[in-house]
């Protein structure tokens, strides 16, 4: 038996479909005595250029192996299938089980996207909480202000009273 790595472009509107599909390709595989060495679920990830009208694809990597019969069946479905945009089979000299380097760059950046997107929820739940201290600090300045303004006044009224005392005694 040969090994195998297989590379598939589902449509992205028919990414639910996605683990049936895939657990028909599994069956098929080991029911012929191959394994599966290794079955990433990539993503879904934008197209380097439109295909059929779609600029994003799910993309899945299998490495497998097994026979050339068992090949050409997996093969003939995958041109059956109107939900494969685009496969890819190339034959590997020994089997691939770490993890793909287009797999883990795709997850760290998820993981990236998705602690961004927990920042963003925190600061947009913090930003009431910014706007009232805001107001708060708008509101103390405005008091101050104020405050301010009375001493003044007071300060106005004393010199005016001065001065009416220091005319009268005139």
């Amino acid at each position: 038996m040969r090994h195998y790595e297989v590379v598939l472009l589902v449509r992205s509107d028919r990414s639910d479909q996605l683990p049936a599909m895939l657990k028909r390709y599994q069956d098929l595989v080991e029911k012929n005595n191959g394994n599966i060495h290794r079955l990433e679920d990539i993503g879904r990830l934008q197209l380097a250029y439109n295909i059929q009208d779609m600029h994003k694809a799910h993309y899945v990597l299998i490495n497998i192996e097994c026979d050339d019969q068992t090949l050409s069946e997996i093969e003939s479905s995958f041109k059956l299938n109107d939900s494969i945009l685009r496969h890819l089979i190339v034959r590997m000299n020994k089997a691939e089980t770490e993890p793909s380097i287009l797999f883990s760059e795709n997850n760290k950046q998820e993981k990236e996207k998705k602690e961004k997107d927990k920042k963003v929820v925190r600061s947009k739940n913090e930003s009431p909480l910014i706007e009232k201290v805001a107001e708060v600090e708008k509101d103390q300045v405005t008091e101050s202000k104020s405050e301010n303004d009375l001493v003044e006044t007071e300060r106005e009224g004393s010199e005016e009273q001065n001065e009416d005392v220091s005319d009268e005694k005139e």
